[in-house]
């Protein structure tokens, strides 16, 4: 398996700190155009300022909570997830993941590790609301968030561009009471 510690597990993949071995995968990540298909990443080759960002953000700033996402039966890094720009007086924040290994989508990861992730906002944190915007097309991603509590919120009508067209941006939220209704 492996040597990491793990700061919270599921029945597929953990979730830990991000360390620097992890940050050469993101930047291949961020290179790979079907990993970045639906994002406003990867608009160029990653540059060491995007490594240094992503380590600051997971290791240096008190509004943000990353983790590397690890597959537990490899114990390889397989994405990234957390809360960030978490806004303390109002208790809420905003839900990112990346599964940037392509051989483990479509088997439940990113479900588990948005389930672990809520899990970790509401009852750890004392967060209330937890918002993401996703790329409305992305179909498989917005299916994903709905299986795990997000209700829709809105649209921001054309406000991504990417493959060389502009698309609106699903806007969903999940509260406090939704999760704990549905847990």
């Amino acid at each position: 398996m492996t040597h990491k510690s793990y700061f919270l597990s599921g029945e597929k993949i953990a979730l830990r700190a991000v360390e620097h071995d992890d940050v050469e995968a993101y930047v291949n990540w961020l290179n790979d155009s079907k990993v970045t298909f639906f994002l406003e990443l990867g608009l160029r080759p990653a540059r060491e300022a995007e490594r240094e960002t992503f380590w600051n953000l997971a290791n240096a700033t008190d509004d943000a909570v990353v983790f590397a996402m690890d597959n537990l039966a490899t114990g390889k890094i397989v994405g990234t997830c957390g809360l960030y720009m978490i806004q303390w007086p109002c208790r809420r924040a905003q839900f990112n993941i990346l599964i940037g290994d392509r051989r483990v989508w479509d088997n439940g990861f990113g479900h588990e590790a948005t389930r672990l992730c809520l899990t970790y906002a509401f009852d750890k944190l004392n967060l209330n609301s937890i918002q993401l915007g996703v790329n409305a097309s992305n179909a498989r991603a917005v299916k994903a968030y709905e299986k795990a509590g997000f209700v829709h919120e809105g649209v921001r009508r054309q406000f991504i561009y990417r493959n060389g067209v502009y698309s609106d941006m699903a806007v969903m939220s999940v509260l406090r009471e939704d999760y704990e209704a549905n847990t």
